[in-house]
């Protein structure tokens, strides 16, 4: 949903739009807004904010939220799945359909990822407008691979992310092909299809959570999500950089067609998703803007999740679901959240900056 600045007399000068190059923060900091409650789960309802959440850009529904993923699903079952709609050709574990697989795979990682990567940091189309830290991604960081953050987290994106996202995708048709998965007719069954299409979103939310948090258990962290968490300062290719261990975990969405019956299309939205959607999950930016000299611009807020790379101990789920207001570990961006937080790990006092940080 794009927003304009609106249009005033010549007496009235427009009112200045908060892109943060005012705004920051002694450390370069900006915060957009005070986080609220999330849709859908707001009481009483609230129709017209619910419907902005589903159909608004970019949507949990329409147009870059479930539509997209569903869409891409179906295009990459008809036309870039070697084999089918023959489940018969993967009852045979093959290089002639396992290796476009991946070759399909990393193509898409290359071409999403790297759309956002280019025309926000490489080119920098707007410099730091909008983008909740300035500095840039670290070149000259022995932390990361090749001293580089971004090529490190392309490694891993690539390496292991898409390797690890290939094989489930594969072992997944073949147990289809093998009947060792229920499954479910396109044709026979479109009402099931439809059905288990709205749920699969929330389904993907409560994944997430659940091994977010399970991620974040001491042994666990250390071990393997401390990869991920380099990444304070995110960037596109930072959403999949994570530890093979990680991706064992992460990728296992596909959990709940073991007992509920399924068509491929169902298998590849539920690994494509978070396959290629933390590109822009942490690009890093709140809003893009499509014309500098109109101000036109869209939003890619990702501010909720970016507060948890800031401080960790926080905003583990998605916005959609308040998994994190249920259980207590919800940061808003305030001064107030980050003091509470602070309490709640036991660590002493500390006297926030301006923005919360």
């Amino acid at each position: 949903m794009a927003e304009r600045v609106a249009t005033r007399g010549p007496a009235e000068p427009a009112a200045r739009v908060d892109d943060g190059a005012t705004t920051r923060d002694a450390r370069g900091e900006w915060a957009p807004r005070v986080l609220q409650q999330g849709q859908p789960f707001v009481w009483p309802p609230q129709p017209k904010k619910l419907l902005r959440f589903l159909l608004g850009f970019p949507g949990f529904l329409w147009p870059f939220g479930a539509a997209f993923y569903y869409g891409l699903a179906a295009l990459t079952w008809r036309f870039l799945q070697p084999g089918a709609p023959d489940l018969t050709t993967f009852t045979e574990l093959r290089a002639g359909w396992i290796l476009p697989m991946y070759a399909r795979n990393v193509a898409l990682l290359l071409v999403l990822a790297g759309v956002w990567h280019v025309l926000l940091y490489w080119r920098r189309s707007q410099d730091t407008r909008f983008k909740y830290n300035k500095r840039w991604p670290s070149t000259r960081n022995k932390a990361f691979l090749f001293n580089s953050q971004t090529w490190d987290n392309m490694l891993w994106s690539i390496a292991s992310g898409a390797t690890v996202w290939t094989l489930y995708e594969v072992l997944l048709l073949w147990a289809y092909g093998r009947g060792l998965l229920p499954f479910a007719d396109l044709r026979a069954n479109p009402v099931w299809h439809v059905a288990f299409f709205a749920v699969l979103p929330f389904w993907h939310d409560l994944h997430f959570y659940v091994v977010h948090r399970i991620s974040h258990w001491k042994p666990l962290y250390k071990a393997a999500h401390y990869l991920h968490h380099r990444n304070t300062n995110v960037g596109p290719w930072s959403g999949l950089s994570m530890h093979p261990i990680e991706h064992l975990l992460y990728f296992t969405r596909w959990i709940i067609l073991l007992v509920v019956p399924s068509h491929p299309i169902h298998m590849l939205y539920l690994m494509q998703r978070p396959a290629i959607g933390p590109a822009l999950g942490h690009a890093g930016f709140d809003q893009l803007v499509l014309k500098k000299d109109t101000d036109k611009r869209i939003s890619i807020d990702n501010y909720f999740h970016y507060l948890h790379h800031r401080h960790f101990e926080c905003n583990y789920g998605a916005s959609s679901i308040p998994f994190d207001r249920w259980f207590g570990s919800f940061h808003d961006g305030t001064p107030e959240s980050y003091a509470r937080m602070r309490r709640k790990r036991k660590l002493p006092p500390e006297e926030a900056p301006a923005n919360g940080r």
